[in-house]
């Protein structure tokens, strides 16, 4: 049985391989998918983390047409591009709130192409979420699905305050800070967060405002991001009470 190991960028997935295979987990596969829209710190430290623990990660990325392709730090999409193509297939029905596509089709999807594509049918995924996080890993406990799935973090009661006293003992660390996260601007983040961005960087919504007017479409139901960057923090309280969603893409 090939062992699978999510490493999606942030420093919980990152906490779970070491704590994997410093226990002993043989048979693994260490893999990131990436969308393109990573922040580079993010890929800078998925590289740091590989480089420093021998990991040996398996960098793909999703290409229109259902197909996949293998990549690594020097060659992964920093412009959007697996990103844009899951659109275009699509037709230009943006990922949202309640159809998120996008972590379908470019984490999940890719990663079960490519493991098809040599062979390996039956498999462990192993997931970083932590024991805090209840509403993702009941999700996944609920689900039907055909392969394992293990949640280590779960069984160890491992959370946020655990994994953040970890890595302050380590000599390096993720520095991505709030309100940004894995994914620059992805939508499943409260207004509010995404205001302070656009204060402190506005040009991080062109690619999200960009394929906004090429579909006509909007990622966040009730407002764009066009809109969105046009408020300033001033504004901010507006957006107080707008909550943000756990996803691949949080820095934790």
């Amino acid at each position: 049985m090939t062992n699978i190991i999510n490493f999606s960028g942030g420093r919980t997935s990152a906490y779970m391989t070491k704590k994997l295979i410093d226990e002993g987990l043989k048979d693994y596969i260490v893999c990131f998918q990436n969308t393109g829209k990573e922040m580079p710190l993010t890929l800078d430290f998925i590289n740091e983390c590989d480089k420093r623990w021998n990991l040996n990660i398996l960098w793909l990325e999703y290409r229109k047409g259902n197909k996949f392709e293998i990549v690594n730090y020097e060659t992964a999409s920093r412009d959007g591009r697996p990103f844009k193509e899951v659109i275009e297939h699509y037709k230009g029905f943006l990922p949202n709130v309640r159809m998120r596509y996008c972590t379908t089709e470019l984490k999940i999807k890719t990663l079960k192409r490519y493991l098809k594509s040599i062979g390996i049918k039956e498999y462990t995924n192993y997931n970083g979420i932590r024991y805090d996080e209840p509403r993702r890993w009941a999700k996944i406990k609920e689900a039907k699905i055909s392969i394992d799935v293990e949640l280590p973090l779960v069984k160890s009661q491992t959370t946020k305050a655990d994994v953040l006293k970890w890595w302050s003992k380590q000599e390096f660390d993720l520095k991505v800070k709030e309100p940004y996260g894995n994914c620059d601007l992805c939508f499943l983040k409260g207004k509010g967060k995404l205001a302070i961005i656009a204060n402190e960087k506005p040009e991080l919504f062109d690619w999200w405002i960009d394929n906004e007017n090429k579909t006509n479409n909007t990622f966040k139901k009730e407002i764009s991001y066009q809109m969105l960057k046009d408020k300033t923090v001033a504004q901010q309280g507006l957006f107080d009470e707008d909550p943000s969603f756990e996803c691949f893409c949080n820095i934790d």
